[in-house]
């Protein structure tokens, strides 16, 4: 996310807990974390990780795109994301999303459109429900609880994010693929 963005999430942070009328002590132990880490958070010192971000949303009982973006969704029927139009993300240089579930209420499913660059380090990290990834361009190296998968164009993968997991792009190339979680 860029700078103006974590701002402004970290004032959604702050905005939310005090409606609800949490401390940053209560906050933090319902996401199950350090408070000084929350607080981090909250004030825009550290980047919420977009996992925590739907885990917040749950425990404030709200809907995760308005942490993100501000504005709540509306549609309660259809809700159609034309080409280039979702809401998009840039949650650290290299790896970016678009959500692609775009202004529908409630939503029990959170698709994006996920593009990695390559790197060196991948970024392990845990959320509830269930996950599926398939892999639209590139080369996809999938861990997930410490064993490797390695994908191409048209390969699907599904698992249980609770386990530590991280996605990266192989061969020099950046990839491209579909997520949906399910939480």
């Amino acid at each position: 996310m860029q700078g103006k963005d974590i701002k402004a999430i970290s004032a959604r942070l702050k905005e939310l807990r005090t409606f609800s009328d949490y401390s940053t002590k209560e906050v933090a132990d319902k996401l199950g974390i350090d408070e000084e880490e929350y607080v981090a958070y909250e004030t825009g010192e550290q980047e919420i990780p977009i996992n925590l971000i739907y885990k917040f949303a749950s425990i404030m009982e709200t809907e995760p795109s308005y942490v993100i973006s501000g504005t709540m969704p509306s549609g309660e029927k259809v809700n159609v994301v034309y080409d280039g139009k979702g809401v998009s993300v840039e949650r650290y240089e290299g790896y970016s999303f678009t959500s692609l579930g775009g202004d529908y209420r409630k939503k029990t499913m959170n698709p994006m459109l996920v593009t990695i660059a390559p790197t060196d380090s991948p970024e392990l990290v845990v959320h509830g429900g269930q996950e599926f990834n398939y892999v639209i361009e590139g080369e996809l190296r999938v861990i997930v609880d410490n064993r490797e998968y390695f994908l191409r164009a048209g390969d699907s993968i599904y698992f249980d994010p609770s386990f530590p997991h991280a996605q990266l792009a192989m061969g020099g190339k950046v990839a491209r693929f579909l997520t949906v979680i399910n939480e």
